[in-house]
């Protein structure tokens, strides 16, 4: 039986043999790919099977998205496909994982991440603003400083749980990328298009000088408009001056940049004047009551004269100043400048610029002085008597000296007749 038994098997063997021949060449491909199912699952050509590169990563930075593709094939080569791989590190959140694309040849992970670092943005990524250097010949040249923003972030694959062994076949993935958006722009050669008939092209400038008024007054409470006597006013006077904004649309507050006298009407070529403050720098003898917080500026000054002047009985002053018009925050800002010590080669106003005007009043009058004022010029008129004097004592000296000559010659012509009449004894001789 047993040697039967044995027959009876051998024969069912061989009678089975060709079936199950089929049956195992039917199951090893299943096999191969149960046991490497990556490898299978994408027609990808040979050339993709390599180590992934920083080839196979193609950034597109969009003003709204940061698009991400990365080559699917060398990605399944090595080992991983796109529910291995995440944005950021986020691989529990699905938003942050990649959508596959077999499209395009080769397939593709495609990765979308948003331009922002709100809470609403899942994946999140590392956004930071740096200042650059401009180009020094491009449009930006004059600038010291331009910012942009750069967004950076990565894909990995999941790392979180490691492979058991001691050895592995299959790579880690890490592709890193960033997005740079300047934040300093040109925009230029816009071109607009307008019919042929009847167009009408008007660009005009305005002007805000007729609302501004300069007043002079003779008190510190600017009630009293200043009226100079015929003769002038006398040297050491103190004059309040008002620039003043009237009827002024919108939040406009008065900042004199500078206010000087000269001798004469203003002119651009003036090189004579008094600067009773430029900028930050105040004469002495002047003082800056308002300045740049009101729609009003105000300035004291004490009266003087030019010495061009020296030979009239009146000094004239022509008073102009330099003023613009600022926003409230605008004016602080260039008055603190004047409060940094640091700051002061950097005059923040003190200058006539595109946005300033110039103020004119005058003339004021001053007197000359009959005390220690005008004591200066009295010594030429000393000297101009002292000279007198001396001719006049010149001359009576040789008036004098020529009657005393006649008195003599009278006299000896006189006794000259008795002696020859004989009135006088011939001794005289």
């Amino acid at each position: 039986m047993t040697g039967l038994v044995t027959r009876q098997q051998l024969r069912a063997t061989e009678t089975l043999h060709p079936n199950k021949m089929t049956v195992i060449s039917l199951c090893l491909p299943l096999l191969a790919v149960l046991m490497q199912p990556t490898l299978c699952l994408y027609n990808c050509p040979t050339q993709y099977e390599r180590s992934p590169d920083s080839s196979d990563l193609t950034v597109n930075c969009g003003t709204t998205l940061i698009t991400l593709e990365i080559n699917l094939c060398t990605a399944q080569w090595a080992g991983f496909n796109s529910s291995t791989m995440a944005l950021n590190g986020n691989h529990n959140i699905t938003a942050c994982q990649g959508s596959i694309d077999t499209s395009v040849d080769p397939p593709i992970i495609r990765y979308q991440l948003p331009v922002n670092s709100s809470d609403q943005n899942l994946c999140r990524q590392s956004l930071q603003i740096v200042d650059e250097t401009p180009d020094p010949t491009g449009p930006f040249s004059n600038f010291l400083t331009i910012q942009s923003v750069i967004i950076t972030g990565f894909i990995e694959t999941n790392t979180a749980n490691p492979e058991s062994g001691l050895i592995s076949y299959s790579t880690d993935l890490y592709y890193h990328f960033s997005c740079r958006y300047p934040l300093e722009y040109l925009i230029n050669n816009t071109q607009i298009m307008a019919s042929s008939v009847s167009v009408s092209t008007s660009d005009n400038n305005g002007s805000f000088a007729d609302m501004l008024i300069m007043n002079v007054f003779n008190d510190s409470d600017y009630g009293n408009l200043l009226v100079v006597p015929p003769s002038g006013m006398q040297l050491r006077s103190r004059v309040y001056v008002e620039v003043k904004a009237v009827n002024l649309t919108g939040n406009f507050y008065v900042l004199l940049d500078q206010c000087f006298g000269t001798p004469t009407a203003y002119n651009v070529s003036q090189t004579e004047q008094h600067n009773f403050f430029t900028g930050c720098s105040v004469d002495s003898r002047a003082t800056v009551d308002t300045n740049g917080i009101y729609k009003f500026a105000r300035f004291d000054f004490e009266t003087f004269r030019f010495v061009q002047h020296r030979e009239q009985a009146k000094s004239s002053i022509y008073l102009h100043c330099i003023l613009r018009l600022c926003e409230p925050t605008k004016c602080q800002e260039l008055l603190n400048a004047c409060n940094n010590r640091k700051k002061r080669s950097l005059t923040p106003f003190g200058q006539e610029g595109s946005n300033s005007a110039t103020l004119s009043i005058g003339p004021l009058y001053t007197s000359r002085e009959d005390g220690p004022a005008v004591e200066t010029y009295s010594a030429n008129v000393a000297s101009q008597k002292d000279d007198l004097n001396v001719t006049g004592l010149v001359v009576g000296v040789v008036f004098g000296s020529a009657a005393s000559a006649l008195l003599v010659l009278g006299g000896w012509f006189v006794l000259k007749k008795f002696y020859y009449a004989g009135y006088l004894p011939r001794s005289f001789n």
